[in-house]
């Protein structure tokens, strides 16, 4: 299953898919941070996207924007793997596979950064907005 379609796979999507009419493809966003978390075994991808909702949130409506941020958390992480991680790994695609039950198995690959694991579930754990500066990093 390719990026583009996430929203199949991860859980708690509805706030995403109410405000896209398509949901932006992840592989097209800048994963913008990734965070391992050993002590409750999850790991959490943020991505940035300048494809802005059609029907944003009601809580964004008094406010400028310009990008988006979509934090996927996954917990029941097994199988972690991790091959070297470079700034090159902002522009990574994604890949997520669905297994039995609830399991999805999550890829990110970029020259020079690879990272790959099994989850037992998975969330959109924040859906934010924001002016950006203009500036990248």
């Amino acid at each position: 299953m390719s990026a583009s379609d996430w929203t199949a796979v991860v859980g708690a999507t509805d706030e995403v898919a109410h405000a896209y009419t398509t949901p932006p493809d992840l592989d097209a966003c800048r994963l913008s941070y990734a965070q391992i978390d050993e002590r409750d075994a999850s790991v959490t991808l943020m991505f940035e996207t300048t494809a802005l909702p059609e029907r944003p949130p009601p809580a964004w409506a008094d406010r400028a924007y310009d990008t988006v941020e979509i934090y996927l958390r996954f917990t029941g992480v097994r199988g972690l793997r991790v091959k070297g991680w470079q700034l090159g790994a902002r522009d990574a695609g994604l890949a997520l596979s669905p297994r039995e039950g609830t399991d999805v198995r999550v890829t990110v690959e970029a020259e020079g950064s690879y990272l790959d694991f099994t989850a037992s579930g998975s969330t959109v754990a924040r859906f934010r907005s924001y002016l950006s500066s203009g500036t990248s990093c």
